[in-house]
């Protein structure tokens, strides 16, 4: 079969391929991913099928993560698969992503149709292209955390928080003084020796986003306080703290292994502080002074 490619992104040097068996190329995901388009050979592939889902039975027993909200992971004869709308089980779903035996082929399948006109709908529509990095990351690639990310001329700040600790805040302080790699949605990973940081198309209220990566020179814990200072964190201490902050595979054993090994040779590698923040640009020359 003869397959359209609707689209070929980088995040975090992890090339992703979509394609689709119909002849019709046009895909929101151009727009989506603009930034981050790539010609290099994919390293994922995701093959769309629209209009139909699989006769596949998603049972009680085959149930390995509710995440408590749209979406729930499956394991059906060793392979694993990511299921829209079916919370709780039983639930009819609209959308399954299942994943091949070698984790390098995903087939995504959508209850959607191509309207009369317009687009194909957006195939990797949120959660799931975020559930889908996820897990790709836990086979030894790396770790997706709420964070900040700042690329000061080379220097990578991570200021990692939670929903209202301060992330889009300091993402416009930045701005005009660096590069900002995403306000919410940094890609933590450890090559060629280094540990880096990568920005994101999944945005918070700031929303300009760079595909770019960065060596990881400074860690902080993101708050909101009454003056700036910065207290450092030990390496067992900010392991639990960034493990809060971060989006670990929960389900995988040997992903949470992986994952919290990664997080200790981070955080006994680099410093790390806890900073409270004034929003106001003093805080720029603080962190650089830190």
């Amino acid at each position: 079969m003869k397959y359209q490619e609707l689209s070929r992104f980088q995040v975090a040097s992890i090339v992703f391929s979509i394609v689709n068996a119909r002849d019709e190329q046009d895909s929101p995901l151009k727009d989506t991913y603009q930034d981050f388009i790539s010609t290099t050979p994919p390293e994922i592939i995701i093959s769309v099928s629209y209009g139909g889902l699989p006769q596949t039975v998603f049972r009680d027993s085959n149930l390995i993560f509710n995440s408590g909200g749209a979406w729930s992971l499956y394991r059906i004869d060793g392979q694993d698969a990511i299921v829209l709308g079916a919370t709780p089980p039983g639930a009819v779903p609209y959308k399954i992503a299942l994943f091949h035996k070698d984790k390098k082929q995903i087939t995504l399948y959508s209850k959607e149709e191509r309207p009369s006109s317009g687009l194909f709908p957006n195939p990797l529509e949120y959660p799931l292209s975020e559930v889908l990095m996820i897990c790709l990351l836990a086979l030894g690639r790396g770790l997706m955390v709420h964070a900040c990310g700042i690329d000061d001329d080379g220097r990578g700040y991570l200021f990692a928080g939670n929903s209202t600790h301060g992330k889009s805040t300091m993402a416009q302080i930045w701005k005009d003084q660096a590069l900002v790699l995403n306000d919410d949605r940094i890609v933590l990973r450890h090559r060629d020796g280094r540990f880096w940081m990568y920005g994101t198309p999944w945005h918070g209220d700031y929303t300009s986003v760079s595909p770019q990566g960065v060596p990881l020179h400074k860690i902080f814990f993101l708050h909101h306080g009454e003056k700036n200072s910065a207290v450092p964190r030990r390496s067992a201490e900010a392991v639990s703290i960034l493990l809060t902050r971060a989006f670990p595979p929960l389900w995988d054993k040997k992903g949470m292994d992986y994952t919290l090994g990664l997080l200790d040779r981070m955080a006994s590698k680099l410093p790390c502080f806890e900073l409270d923040f004034l929003p106001d640009k003093r805080i720029i020359d603080f962190v650089r002074n830190v």
